[in-house]
């Protein structure tokens, strides 16, 4: 009799707040769940409605997907611990998700003949967006998995994820430093109220629609260059 494969979830931390998590139909595809405990695996189980909290990594054997929600800094030891069972594990696909760090963490489980991927979230008013980067065939049955559940994901070459967030950090955290002291020096100029806001985004908008065109807008030097 063929064996149905299944999504399993290995979970340290809290995952609460988890964005993959909630993602519409996700936890209809989560069957065995591995916590620090099984207590903590029950916990997850009963938080969510879903899936069922296990003892072992071995209970784990009939995924060929595992999704993986940890804290940074617990991965490494969790990869050893995965790599320690009993589980022979060709065949089976791990992502790490949320998570700053790349899929060279994960590769003593690619080492061993699975495959490996990490995926977290692009943020997005209007759609679940997340980047995906990692091993061929583990990136391929994540992003059926969130195709499934109304999710896009962007491929990224493998370990450049840190440009990712580079990325990120440049065009929506960077820039609010600059709005302010531009907020400030239209103050400054004696433009205030709704003026002043109609006015930032103008300014904003232009500016966008410039990159997006690909023009430099006059603007070049060493700082463009990085």
């Amino acid at each position: 009799m063929k064996i149905t494969r299944q999504t399993g979830l290995i979970v340290e931390g809290n995952s609460t707040r988890s964005v993959v998590l909630r993602l519409p139909g996700l936890l209809d595809e989560i069957g065995p769940i591995k916590g620090t405990t099984i207590r903590v695996g029950k916990r997850v189980s009963n938080f969510f409605h879903a899936g069922r909290a296990v003892n072992d990594y071995e209970d784990l054997q009939n995924c060929d997907l595992v999704l993986m929600r940890l804290p940074d800094e617990s991965v490494a030891r969790v990869v050893q611990e995965i790599c320690n069972a009993d589980w022979r594990l060709t065949g089976t696909a791990f992502v790490l998700f949320e998570s700053w760090l790349d899929s060279s963490i994960l590769q003593p489980l690619a080492e061993r003949g699975a495959a490996v991927a990490t995926i977290v979230e692009i943020p997005a008013n209007r759609h679940n967006w997340f980047a995906i980067e990692g091993q061929y065939v583990a990136v391929k049955r994540a992003k059926r998995l969130f195709d499934k559940c109304q999710a896009r994901t962007l491929e990224l070459k493998p370990g450049t994820k840190y440009f990712y967030f580079a990325a990120s950090t440049l065009a929506s955290k960077l820039p609010r430093a600059l709005f302010a002291a531009a907020n400030k020096a239209l103050r400054s100029s004696g433009v205030n109220g709704k003026h002043l806001y109609v006015i930032v985004e103008e300014m904003a908008q232009t500016m966008f629609q410039d990159v997006s065109r690909g023009s430099r807008g006059g603007w070049n030097g060493p700082m463009l260059e990085c």
